[in-house]
C-alpha cells in the first residue's frame, strides 16, 4: 500500500530510558489514554500525559522519555496534505471527541484511504485545530548565559529565586536580564520559573509522588496555591491528572 497522508498505530509501550534525540519525516498526533512522555526539542521541553493531545511538526528534532507505561494511539500526518496544521509543537487537553475518532480512525486503517476514512482523517484535524494549547511547553533559550541561568533554577526549583541574584550571578543588570529573557523566551522569567515548577509537578505526580510533597518540592508552601496553579496549566487538578494516569 503507497503512503498515506493520515496513518494510525496503537501505541504501547512500557516506561523505558527514552528514545534518542530525533525527527519525523511527517508530523506526529499523539491520544494518551494512559501514561506520559516528557519531550526536549533544542529549544522546548514539553509533557504530554494521559487525556492529552499532543502535536509534533515534521522535522522538528527531540527526544522522548517514557515517565511511565504509554497506552494511546499515534498518528502520522502528511502536512503538505494538510497544510492548516500548526507549525509549532502543541498539547492540548484531548476534546471530548477526539480522542474517540483516533480510536476509530485506528479501526479504519485496513480500508482504502478514499471514503470514510479520508472524511474521518479531515474531521480529526478540524477538531484539533479547534484546541487550546496549554502553557506547559517550557522554552528554553539558546543564549548560553541565559541557558545556564536556566539549567541553575531547573536544578533547584524549590528555591525561591530572586532575580537580582540570578542577574548578578550571571552577569547581567536586572533590566539587562529582563529584555533578554522575553526576546529569548517570549516569557517573563516568573512565568517561565512557574511553567517549569508545573512541568516537574506533572512529572513527579505521574511517578506516583504524593500531591502534597510534590508541592514542597517546586516551591509551593502553600497546598491550595499549587492546586490552583497546577489547574491553570495543566487544565486538571493535581489529584484529577494522578487518577488519569492509571486510567487505560
Amino acid at each position: 500500500m503507497p503512503d498515506l497522508p493520515f496513518r494510525c498505530r496503537a501505541l504501547r509501550a512500557v516506561s523505558s530510558d527514552g528514545a534518542h534525540r530525533h525527527a519525523h519525516e511527517l508530523g506526529q498526533l499523539i491520544f494518551l489514554r494512559r501514561g506520559a512522555m516528557l519531550c526536549q526539542s533544542a529549544s522546548l521541553r514539553w509533557l504530554l500525559a494521559a487525556g492529552q493531545i499532543g502535536w509534533i511538526p515534521a522535522g522538528v528534532e527531540h527526544s522522548a522519555e517514557q515517565v511511565s507505561d504509554l497506552d494511546g494511539v499515534a498518528a502520522y500526518v502528511d502536512s503538505g496534505v494538510f497544510a492548516q496544521l500548526p507549525p509549532h509543537v502543541l498539547i492540548a487537553p484531548a476534546s471530548r471527541l477526539l480522542g474517540p475518532l483516533l480510536e476509530r480512525q485506528l479501526a479504519y486503517e485496513a480500508e482504502p484511504w478514499e471514503g470514510r476514512r479520508r472524511r474521518l482523517a479531515e474531521v480529526i484535524v478540524d477538531e484539533l485545530l479547534q484546541l487550546e494549547g496549554l502553557p506547559q511547553q517550557l522554552p528554553l533559550p539558546e543564549e548560553p548565559r541565559l541557558r545556564r541561568l536556566c539549567l541553575q533554577a531547573l536544578g533547584a526549583l524549590d528555591k525561591a529565586w530572586a532575580l537580582d541574584d540570578l542577574a548578578t550571578a550571571h552577569g547581567f543588570s536586572r533590566a539587562t536580564l529582563t529584555r533578554a529573557f522575553a526576546r529569548h523566551t517570549g516569557l517573563s522569567f516568573g512565568r517561565w520559573l512557574s511553567q517549569a515548577r508545573m512541568l516537574a509537578a506533572a512529572q513527579a505526580l505521574n511517578a506516583g509522588r504524593e500531591a502534597g510533597a510534590v508541592a514542597l518540592e517546586v516551591g509551593f508552601q502553600s497546598f491550595s496555591a499549587f492546586c490552583a496553579a497546577f489547574r491553570r496549566h495543566h487544565g486538571v487538578s493535581p489529584g484529577e491528572f494522578q487518577r488519569a494516569q492509571i486510567t487505560a
